[in-house]
């Protein structure tokens, strides 16, 4: 007599049961791994403080709450005062304001790692969508949140990845047959607009779209009638899109100060438009992706699948050239390379191969059995109160605070101290200097290149160079206090200069004041030569 194996499934044995739903899922894994891995991993919220534009972003904000307006021209600067400024990011400024109002720098950072993890699991189902595989999802997924790490800074930008993501969740939509997104993009497109300049990179995903789809009918020896029904859907989109990205409060003119901020001269003076440097610890993460997805892309081609391919070898060239491109990168090329992994798993060829891969596929079979039941997410949900709780309560490595190892943090109570009112500082500390003492204090630069342009930016880097004529720049612009680095060429010249008086220097940050005397012959060759501020 043959005995009868039982088998126990507990996807289907207890799926019925309260408890069951309250599991934790992959998907509550995917929303806390940024979290886990920028408190476990990276240094907490330092990392998210260490851009200074955060600085004069959150004043914007606080600005607009105050006049219920948005700003037209520049008032943290003493060399551009009343400068036309577009403040293209006002709707997160505006934001992130509020948020700061309420609960200080700390609740900038709860949302920010809130966004980060909405991010990734968007970013997880856009892989599942095109994978249908939860286990390659969840790896290309880990891959690139660690590997955009390289960018997590509390600015505008975060929130632009969360366009950009849902942007490729409706296109898929429409290669799909809906159209329902062809509403939808256009009031995305519009809020996109008034959130980070980046809102064009719609109108680039769904010209590249097109363009696959276009190349795939071309494959499968389609007629150019059946080419352009096929396109037509992102060619409207993407005229509509156009349209709606002029709801802005300066209309086509943003679009034109854009085009005039990409310029070559001033890209080039900007660092995290540089290349990535791969000696920096993320940037393994991008590599490993890079050549993921250079095999995906041949994958597809030898199967004849344009699919993604012209997009994937677009970005992986844009994210060589350029740091902030590389999150780009790695949230298209991910749906690809999880799609190109699933279908290595079944049709592996290699006999020593073979063993592992059917484990990998029964453990693909088994997530997937137990990811379709209907979750509450509660693990998700209890995180993110832990670490809500953790920023109230300013837990080491929660505290709500710049970086103090990037910015001149110690030094701020002998400056907010001093008389001094015009602050010469790197672009870098400007936006800081702007948060700890905007209006008070008026700096020479910030991290706002549009404004400030080639021009200044180069004069501000030759005094800190102490170029041959920094002692007539400091007083052109009636500069009473200078705050550089100890081994800055200029802090060198101020130490032996007679004008200047040394305040406080901790190893980190110098902090010099003009004396009165240097101050009194300042304003009369000012008023002799009828300086006027901002007029180079």
């Amino acid at each position: 007599m043959q005995a009868t194996v039982q088998t126990w499934n507990p996807a289907i044995e207890s799926a019925g049961k309260w408890y069951a739903r309250c599991m934790p899922s992959l998907i509550d894994l995917v929303f806390l791994l940024p979290a886990l891995f920028l408190f476990g991993r990276l240094s907490g919220t330092k990392i998210l403080f260490t851009d200074g534009d955060t600085g004069w972003h959150i004043r914007t904000g606080e600005w607009i709450l105050s006049h219920r307006a948005i700003p037209t021209q520049d008032f943290f600067s003493f060399t551009r005062p009343g400068h036309p400024w577009f403040a293209w990011e006002w709707g997160w400024d505006l934001l992130f304001g509020a948020i700061h109002k309420f609960w200080g720098l700390e609740g900038v950072a709860f949302v920010n790692v809130l966004i980060l993890g909405i991010f990734a699991v968007l970013l997880y189902k856009l892989a599942l969508r095109v994978s249908g595989n939860e286990l390659a999802s969840f790896f290309v997924t880990t891959i690139a949140i660690c590997g955009s790490s390289l960018h997590w800074l509390a600015r505008p930008h975060l929130l632009s990845w969360l366009f950009f993501i849902l942007f490729l969740h409706l296109i898929r939509d429409l290669q799909e047959g809906r159209r329902l997104p062809l509403y939808l993009m256009p009031v995305l497109a519009a809020i996109w607009a008034n959130v980070h300049p980046s809102f064009f990179l719609s109108l680039l995903l769904l010209l590249l779209t097109a363009w696959e789809e276009a190349l795939q009918l071309f494959i499968d020896s389609g007629s150019w009638a059946a080419i352009y029904k096929k396109c037509r859907p992102f060619l409207w989109a993407m005229a509509t899109c156009s349209f709606a990205t002029l709801l802005n409060p300066y209309s086509w003119r943003l679009h034109k100060h854009i085009l005039a901020v990409l310029s070559p001269e001033l890209v080039n003076a900007i660092q995290e438009y540089q290349s990535v440097n791969f000696h920096n610890s993320p940037a393994g993460f991008f590599e490993c992706m890079l050549l993921l997805a250079a095999a995906a892309v041949f994958w597809s081609l030898q199967a004849k699948v344009a699919n993604s391919t012209i997009s994937v070898l677009f970005w992986a060239h844009v994210a060589l050239f350029s740091v902030r491109n590389i999150p780009l990168f790695l949230i298209v090329a991910a749906p690809l390379v999880a799609r190109m992994l699933d279908q290595l798993v079944t049709k592996v060829r290699i006999p020593r191969l073979r063993p592992l891969c059917t484990t990998i596929s029964e453990i693909s079979q088994d997530l997937h059995s137990l990811e379709t039941r209907a979750r509450t997410y509660a693990l998700s949900v209890l995180g993110m109160l832990a670490l809500a709780c953790l920023f109230a309560f300013n837990a080491p490595g929660f505290e709500g605070q710049f970086n103090p190892y990037a910015f001149p943090s110690t030094a701020i109570p002998v400056v907010a101290a001093s008389s001094a009112r015009r602050i010469f500082a790197s672009d870098q500390w400007g936006g800081y200097l702007v948060y700890r003492f905007y209006p008070e204090k008026r700096v020479f630069v910030d991290g706002r290149a549009d404004i400030f342009g080639s021009e200044i930016s180069s004069l501000a880097l030759g005094i800190q160079n102490a170029r041959y004529d920094w002692k007539r720049q400091l007083d052109r612009f009636a500069v009473d206090m200078v705050i550089v680095k100890p081994d800055a060429p200029l802090a060198s010249a101020l130490k032996v200069s007679s004008d200047w008086t040394i305040l406080f220097d901790d190893g980190k940050a110098i902090v010099f004041q003009a004396k009165l005397s240097r101050m009194q012959k300042t304003d009369l060759r000012t008023d002799r030569r009828s300086w006027q501020p901002g007029v180079l």
